[in-house]
């Protein structure tokens, strides 16, 4: 399948998720909030595993046997991120591993690029999105869902540039 295809079709399935976290951020303090809550949970789940199949099959046409594991990383944590309410501590473990995914296959890329120049500028977003979150309470939705943005531009911003 034409990766160009697969990314649309990528792009779709992430579209549904990001309006639905957009009409019901106000009263929530956290996009686990909104994702793991159990009137929610079907939704995202549903649009992250049409997602997910796409992201597979975007990464197996690029032929990339690490770039596979981290985005199979990072879905299984955002499958548990979505299943897991934020009440148990292990969901916490699973935003850990999805940052941590996240930021692995940002530095590899920017490797494999020779340090792109927007790849690099994004990769030091999301490292100060990423310390922001940690150390600022009161803006903890905001630098989340500006994160998972950032990684978005990244990915498409890859995907340009090969």
């Amino acid at each position: 399948m034409n990766k160009n295809i697969i990314l649309i079709l990528i792009i779709i399935c992430y579209l549904f998720p990001i309006i639905f976290v957009y009409k019901n951020y106000n009263s929530n303090k956290s996009l686990s909030n909104i994702i793991s809550n159990d009137n929610n949970k079907n939704f995202f789940l549903f649009f992250m595993f049409l997602m997910g199949i796409m992201v597979i099959l975007y990464e197996f046409e690029r032929n990339d046997l690490y770039s596979q594991i981290l985005i199979s990383i990072l879905l299984i944590g955002l499958y548990s991120l979505i299943y897991i309410n934020e009440t148990y501590t292990i969901h916490y473990f699973f935003a850990f591993i999805v940052f941590l995914a996240i930021l692995i296959f940002m530095f590899r890329h920017c490797y494999l690029t020779n340090y792109d120049v927007l790849l690099s500028l994004s990769l030091l977003l999301a490292l100060i999105l990423l310390l922001l979150t940690l150390i600022v309470e009161n803006r903890f939705f905001i630098y989340q869902l500006m994160y998972i943005l950032n990684f978005a531009f990244f990915y498409l911003y890859l995907h340009f540039t090969q």
